[in-house]
């Protein structure tokens, strides 16, 4: 089983999100498969085929199946509990949708990951109808579809490509328009959306740079086609992506603003994160002017004035978009946890100089030491600010984690 595969099926116990079931009448008899048979033979013999109890029967001959591999089976099982709670609840029913995610962690598990985006545009589809578009209900349902993503592949992993980043954003944007029409602006899961927007526009950016090996907003990137029904190559506009992040950002701010639940300090947090990303695209000019806003909304608040002046003293490394590091071959053992003091300058427009590692222990190479100069040259660090204005810090120690850069668990 590929490793994917593990993370998915360690999800299938009974008090993961993924298998959320409804409490129901019946009760799971204490012997796996065959006595779920029996029981859904004596149903079907007494009720017919079609009888309510045989949804949540599926269900637990699924789940059961699940434990022991056999997805095959496990899929027909709830299949059949599906088509239960549609004859008998209608097509429309939410009722199914628990069956239906369960279907779509198989449909992964096997590698079939256009089918499983079919199963959640089927849930989508279902419960928007059942419910209406515009309804907490389906806020909800959509909510769950975003994080079911986020599980089946996570972005920046291996398994993600560009289709699921361009499904997530879809989610998002629906999420905006059902809780702007539920609750308008200013409102905290309006604010929410909004952020969940810009992440999944940043997220998408991010994946399409790794394929260019570059941070240019004017290329445009060849991808496998992000529809179920039309494959093929496309052209995607990392520059679309990148606006449409800032301009969900900036309906963040404005709506964590008007929301009277936002602190203070949210606000600044919110303020240094996007400063962060125009800091990655070498945008130092609206970097700064972002930092030095988020200075003065602590500075000018009550509560969080003392914090203003250590909130961002010291330089701290831009992780979100930086590539990954390259890996210290070769480490010995004994220094796998350690970590190494690094020492840099970090200029007030977030550039790394004068990169020295102080003190290496007996064993890191010179290719070792020159490998994280390199990487640490290579990260994005946000500046240090000093009464409310970006200043360059001089000899910055920073602690250098060897495992974490290289090959150690």
């Amino acid at each position: 089983m590929t490793a994917l595969g593990c993370v998915l099926a360690g999800l299938f116990v009974s008090n993961s999100p993924w298998a959320q079931v409804p409490e129901a009448g019946y009760v799971s008899p204490p012997n796996p498969v065959n006595d779920y048979l029996d029981a859904i033979d004596r149903i079907e013999g007494d009720y017919g085929p079609y009888a309510n109890e045989l949804s949540d029967l599926y269900l637990g001959l699924g789940q059961t199946l699940l434990e022991s591999g056999d997805y095959e089976q496990a899929r027909d099982a709830f299949h059949r509990g599906v088509l239960v709670v549609r004859v008998n609840s209608g097509p429309n029913s939410p009722e199914q949708t628990n069956h239906l995610y369960l279907i779509a962690n198989i449909e992964v598990l096997l590698g079939n990951d256009k089918a499983a985006d079919q199963v959640l545009e089927n849930i989508q589809f279902i419960n928007s109808s059942h419910y209406g578009r515009n309804s907490p209900e389906t806020l909800a349902v959509l909510d769950r579809m975003y994080q079911w993503y986020f599980t089946s592949r996570p972005p920046g992993s291996e398994y993600a490509q560009y289709a699921d980043y361009e499904r997530v954003i879809e989610l998002t944007e629906d999420m905006v328009k059902v809780s702007e029409a539920l609750h308008g602006p200013g409102h905290p899961a309006t604010t929410e959306a909004y952020r969940r927007n810009g992440d999944a526009q940043f997220q998408a950016v991010r994946y399409l740079m790794s394929q260019t090996m570059t941070l240019s907003l004017d290329d445009y990137v060849a991808v496998s086609s992000g529809t179920l029904y039309t494959p093929g190559v496309v052209k995607v506009s990392v520059g679309e992506h990148y606006d449409a992040g800032r301009r969900a950002f900036k309906n963040y701010f404005e709506s964590m603003l008007a929301d009277t639940s936002s602190t203070q300090l949210q606000y600044a947090e919110a303020l240094a994160n996007m400063g962060d990303w125009y800091l990655v695209f070498e945008k130092s000019r609206t970097s700064r002017k972002l930092y030095e806003q988020a200075y003065e909304v602590l500075a000018k608040s009550d509560d969080y004035a003392d914090l203003a002046e250590n909130y961002m003293a010291q330089p701290r490394p831009v992780h979100f978009f930086a590539p990954q590091p390259g890996l210290l071959e070769d480490v010995p053992v004994d220094l796998e946890d350690l970590s190494v003091d690094v020492s840099m300058t970090v200029t007030s427009y977030g550039d790394v100089r004068y990169v020295e590692v102080l003190n290496p222990p007996e064993g890191l190479t010179d290719n070792h030491l020159g490998q994280i100069k390199r990487d640490v040259r290579q990260t994005p660090f946000r500046p240090a600010l000093k009464a409310g204005e970006v200043v360059t810090t001089k000899e910055f120690i920073w602690q250098y984690a060897i495992a974490a850069q290289g090959q150690a668990s």
